[in-house]
């Protein structure tokens, strides 16, 4: 398999496992589980999902269990049924795996499902935190490509929902650079199935902004903003467009035409021959929205409210949201209706868009302290981190012992595992093959600790080739097995990858004692560590 050069880490990593077959099947079930999210919307993807989770179940495929997980809640918020159990298990796996774009992923399906049931956001925008916290986990995350554009698309859906078009906007501006960037062109399918929704999305959203503005009264913006889009509705529309995705684009395509008073593009013929149920079908309903604003262009609002009535009341969700709002705007306008009536519904769309202007701007205050935060974080956890292995310093281990040591007497009844751990004849090493060799070393002994603890643990670098390992809420003796397979793994690694003929051990003492014995622990351990070392080295003392 060729690579391109420059590609992002995390796409390295997976085309360097592509040599083996779990990896192959592991990449064919992620683009296989991006194929039934696209269906999601459209068909009954029960069998697919339930097949694939299965077999993501038996593999272990965390990422390709998070999104059935979205595939499901996609299909429930189609069919107006609860998807909180599936966003729930997304953001459970999501912070699991700490893929950034996963995690942006599940947090904005959070805000998207928020907003589609019409949940008002608290005072102080503290509903909009999942959707906050999703804008600045995709600064620079160091994901796979489609789940990047996936995480980019359902933030700018939520922005979208709650409309604030600008800020969606801007979630779909970095996509273009994304799909252009070197990339394993095994994701070329997706990529291209997700730059057809990106498209979809964005036109939705222009859409729904110049209907909005054309509610307020603002018919001059809409005509600009559906002027700028119309010629750029249908170019993108190939033969293997989906047939329903090329209606409803023409439908938009048609409506576009209508605000901006030109002709229309849109083969209206084609948008009929697609409708499965001519009562209700979205598509025809935005042609007849259409046909209510050319009528209104025209002069004539008696006939304009009539084409409106018509279909107002039958516009359904799949519409943008404003597109019905106009309609039931021009519906208004019939011969008759008391001028006080419409003064009322005029007010009202004003309150609304001035208070949609105060959500946009509260939002970006709330982005911008989220990026600083987050900011922060990153150089306080720099503070804390080992340059040369990627471990925890010493100032992490003080501080990680001074959390331990503060927690909650709850949390402090199961039993605390230190491990202190030296290299063997560390220093003959850097004599004999080179200090380069030996910082290759320290390197990869910190990778193999940081794959042997878990979340909760703390692996760390004291100095030196001294390294810690600490383990609280151990009850059931995790921390002896851990330590003797931690020895195991460095004994067993292919050091003569590193260099011919170079071998390495760790001599390893471990203590388990209760958190009230802490400042008592760490010294216990290291005299283990000794007493492995005086036993020939290469082992684990205290066990």
């Amino acid at each position: 398999m060729t690579v391109p050069e420059s590609l992002p880490e995390s796409d390295v990593i997976l085309a360097e496992e592509a040599g083996t077959t779990s990896a192959r099947q592991h990449q064919d079930a992620l683009r296989e589980v991006y194929g039934i999210v696209e269906a999601a919307q459209d068909h009954d993807v029960t069998a697919p999902v339930a097949a694939l989770d299965a077999r993501a179940r038996t593999a272990g495929w965390a990422d390709v269990a998070l999104l059935l997980h979205f595939a499901r809640s996609l299909a429930a918020r189609e069919a107006g049924q609860d998807d909180s159990g599936h966003v729930e298990a997304m953001l459970d796996s999501a912070r699991a795996l700490g893929d950034p774009a996963l995690l942006a992923l599940a947090l904005a399906t959070t805000a998207q499902r928020a907003a589609d049931v019409r949940l008002a956001l608290p005072e102080g925008m503290s509903g909009a935190e999942p959707l906050v916290r999703a804008v600045a986990q995709l600064d620079d995350a160091d994901s796979l490509v489609v789940h990047r554009v996936a995480a980019h698309l359902e933030v700018a859906g939520a922005f979208h929902a709650l409309g604030l078009w600008p800020l969606a906007t801007e979630q779909l501006g970095p996509l273009e650079a994304l799909f252009a960037a070197p990339h394993d062109p095994f994701w070329d399918q997706v990529l291209t199935r997700q730059r057809r929704v990106v498209h979809a999305n964005a036109l939705d959203m222009a859409l729904d902004e110049a209907c909005a503005c054309a509610e307020v009264g603002d018919w001059d913006t809409a005509r600009r903003t559906a002027a700028r889009w119309l010629p750029q509705a249908l170019p993108p529309l190939t033969p293997d467009w989906p047939p329903t995705w090329v209606a409803m684009i023409h439908a938009f395509a048609d409506l576009f035409a209508a605000l901006a008073g030109r002709p229309s593009p849109a083969d209206v013929a084609l948008v009929t021959r697609q409708a499965r149920n001519p009562a209700t079908d979205a598509n025809l309903a935005m042609l007849s929205v259409a046909d209510a604003i050319r009528a209104h262009r025209d002069g004539d609002p008696a006939r304009a409210a009539q084409l409106a009535q018509a279909c107002a009341c039958t516009i359904g969700p799949n519409v943008p949201v404003h597109v019905r709002l106009l309609a039931l705007n021009l519906a208004a306008h019939t011969p008759g209706t008391p001028p006080v009536a419409l003064l009322y519904a005029r007010e009202l769309a004003g309150l609304r868009w001035n208070a949609r202007l105060g959500r946009m701007a509260s939002m970006r205050s709330a982005i911008d302290a989220e990026r600083r935060r987050v900011e922060h974080e990153i150089l306080r956890g720099q503070v804390f981190v080992d340059d040369l292995t990627g471990l925890g310093n010493r100032r992490a281990y003080g501080a990680y012992l001074e959390r331990i040591r503060r927690a909650r007497p709850g949390r402090r009844a199961a039993d605390l595992v230190i491990m202190m751990i030296d290299v063997d004849h560390f220093k003959t090493v850097n004599d004999r093959f080179g200090h380069d060799v030996g910082d290759q070393v320290l390197r990869r002994i910190g990778t193999l600790l940081a794959g042997q603890v878990r979340p909760v643990d703390l692996a760390a670098r004291l100095g030196g080739d001294e390294f810690v390992v600490v383990m609280p809420q151990d009850t059931q003796g995790v921390g002896e097995a851990r330590s003797q397979a931690i020895v195991s793994a460095v004994c067993e690694h292919p050091w003569d990858e590193v260099a011919p003929g170079l071998r390495i051990s760790i001599s390893l003492g471990v203590h388990r004692g209760p958190v009230s014995e802490l400042d008592d622990l760490p010294a216990a351990a290291d005299r283990q560590l000794y007493v492995a070392k005086r036993e020939g080295r290469g082992r684990v003392a205290g066990a």
